[in-house]
């Protein structure tokens, strides 16, 4: 999901940056990329609506269209919030759902282009480090060596960055379980997808039924995230307490994935303040989809500067103790 607008004001200019990428692609890109533009409505109530008008109006700031709208306008959009209790929405129409898949192949394939070679099945074994500077990265049967290493390893970052000796970065891998419904005769493909930010519960359009999250968060081992049944019974009680109109649909499929935060929820992209040429571009925090064009932009520009200095927002140095 491309979702604009969010409280951080650098992550919603990343996020523009990327959907107006997603809505006009290279004329030489490699792999078509459906951009669904169905956009999103989110939801609040309480402390949580309060949150979300200053939201959008950061967004309007950035340039992001954000309209305010009232609880019967969204339900007339979305006829199952007909029962749902929230004070207000938010409605962004440039919002919307991209095919991840292609996007993935599409940067792989770029980057090949471009020279890079991609290799899988190529675990990382340790990183050398000379003098405080980092010279290389072990892998099985060789050391590639390098002038730069990025630590782009999402779940793993931590565990990379240790592997270097780099500063200690308080990032956590966390579980999210998603889930898709039996194919249900009323939903509208046309639906945004929709997110009630006050009591953490989203759903949209997926395969003629609803994809569903509870918006669950625990810290977890990096790897395949193992799936637990209590996160089923905690979407079924958030569904029959703020959509009731859907508490009766029933679940095909599951699974979980994870996502890498960090304490402030701010990224973490920049050189590490240990060792030298190392480059974290880590703790995304699920907005990694959204911001990917802009993050590659900044890291890029961060990178190739040959400068130490980053985006004071983003900087590994707020990680020093």
């Amino acid at each position: 999901m491309v979702r604009q607008v969010v409280s951080e004001p650098v992550i919603a200019e990343l996020a523009l940056k990327s959907a107006a990428f997603l809505r006009s692609l290279p004329v030489d890109w490699p792999v078509p990329v459906l951009f669904q533009r169905n956009g999103s409505l989110l939801l609040g109530s309480g402390e949580g609506w309060g949150r979300l008008l200053k939201d959008a109006e950061v967004a309007r700031q950035k340039g992001i269209e954000a309209e305010i709208w009232s609880p019967e306008k969204a339900k007339e959009r979305v006829c199952v919030l007909e029962d749902a209790d929230f004070e207000g929405a938010v409605w962004c129409p440039a919002d919307g759902i991209v095919d991840i898949h292609a996007l993935l192949t599409g940067y792989l394939k770029a980057a090949a282009a471009q020279g890079a070679e991609i290799r899988y099945g190529c675990p990382v074994s340790g990183l050398e480090v000379k003098a405080g500077r980092v010279t290389g990265v072990r892998v099985p049967g060789e050391t590639i060596r390098a002038a730069a290493v990025i630590n782009a390893a999402g779940p793993w970052a931590s565990v990379i960055g240790r592997l270097a000796g780099a500063i200690d970065a308080p990032l956590r891998p966390c579980r999210r379980h998603l889930f898709v419904s039996v194919p249900l005769a009323w939903v509208d493909p046309a639906w945004p997808f929709v997110w009630d930010v006050t009591h953490d519960l989203y759903f949209r359009p997926e395969a003629g039924g609803l994809l569903l999250c509870p918006c669950d968060q625990e810290e977890t081992a990096p790897g395949d995230p193992p799936l637990d049944d209590w996160v089923t019974e905690l979407l079924a009680e958030k569904i029959r307490r703020f959509v009731p109109r859907i508490s009766d649909i029933a679940i095909k499929k599951r699974w979980a994935g994870l996502r890498t935060l960090s304490p402030d929820g701010r990224f973490a992209i920049g050189w590490d303040p240990r060792i030298t040429g190392f480059f974290w571009v880590a703790g995304l925090g699920g907005h990694g989809v959204t911001t990917s064009y802009g993050v590659g932009g900044l890291a890029a520009d961060l990178i190739l500067g040959g400068s130490d200095a980053d985006t004071d927002e983003f900087s590994l140095a707020r990680f020093l103790t």
